[in-house]
Order: structure tokens, then sequence, then C-alpha cells
């Protein structure tokens, strides 16, 4: 975690608005990433709660690391979640690893990670990818409202319409 720029700066509470922008990584890789910063009100479960709680204390200029386990987001890996399946029904083409989608006997369509084809069967794993996996959340601090005070962006806005 880095040193906040400036010490002087206001740390983020409960109910404060924070610009953040973020990455998060599975096993060494970027699984997901903010594409452009966004507001999110500290403590009101608007984004993943165990980062929202690390954020408590911090300030703009900071990155905070959090780990999140699977409990908190996916959910633990259910080996019930593999099945077999007969292998007419995995899109033709498909290859070990790739996501498929299958329809179950009430219409409703899931994604499912097809793990191998023989003999006429197919095992597929309907978990979710990241299931089962820690996840580290990097998330750095851009910007802070503290609660009740506008964000920059509403400031610009009720001066526009001023």
């Amino acid at each position: 975690m880095e040193e906040a720029k400036d010490p002087q700066l206001p740390a983020i509470e409960p109910g404060d608005k924070a610009l953040i922008r973020y990455r998060v990584i599975a096993e060494k890789d970027v699984v997901d990433a903010s594409k452009e910063p966004f507001w999110v009100k500290v403590g009101t479960g608007e984004f993943m709660p165990a980062v929202e709680r690390a954020l408590i204390g911090h300030r703009p200029g900071e990155i905070v690391a959090v780990w999140v386990p699977p409990e908190e987001h996916y959910g633990a890996y259910d080996p019930k979640k593999l099945q077999v399946v007969p292998a007419e029904r995995i899109p033709e083409g498909a290859n070990p690893g790739t996501v498929i989608k299958l329809q179950d006997e009430y219409g409703v369509v899931h994604p499912a990670i097809l793990k191998k084809v023989e003999e006429g069967l197919a095992v597929v794993d309907f978990n979710h990818p990241l299931a089962g996996k820690p996840l580290r959340f990097e998330v750095e601090i851009l910007d802070l409202q503290k609660e009740n005070q506008p964000t920059s962006e509403e400031s610009e806005s009720r001066r526009a319409e001023g």
C-alpha cells in the first residue's frame, strides 16, 4: 500500500463518496478493471462490501489492496455443479476450456465451461470461473467528498444550472 500523497487530506469515513479506479486479480491474472473512475458511497454496499470496508481510513492518493475470499464474491467451488450431459448438447466446434451455453429443462440458458468430451458424453462445469478463488482488488483512491458535500461533478452541474 502506498503512503498518502498529502497526509493533510481527510480520511474516508462511512457515508463519504470516493472516486476510485480498480483492478481485480485472480491467480496472477487481471480478470476485471474499471474502464473509467467512478464514485462510490462508502458503506452502502454499492460496491464489494469488503472493499468498501477496506477504504475506510484511507486518503486520496493511496492504493488499497484487499483480498476478498470466495464466500464474498462467487462462492466456494461446488463439485456438484460438474455435470455429465450427452455430447450432442454441446455446440459444434466447442473445445475443452470453452464457455458454452446450455439450456435446462425449464428453457433457461446457463453458461458452463466445457471440461471434456469423450464416448458420446461431455463433462461441463456450471461453477462461475472465479468460484473458489480469492480475489485481490487493487483500488486507487483518486478523490474524496465528505458526507453531505457534493462531488466535483455535482458542483459543476449546479454551477452550470445556476
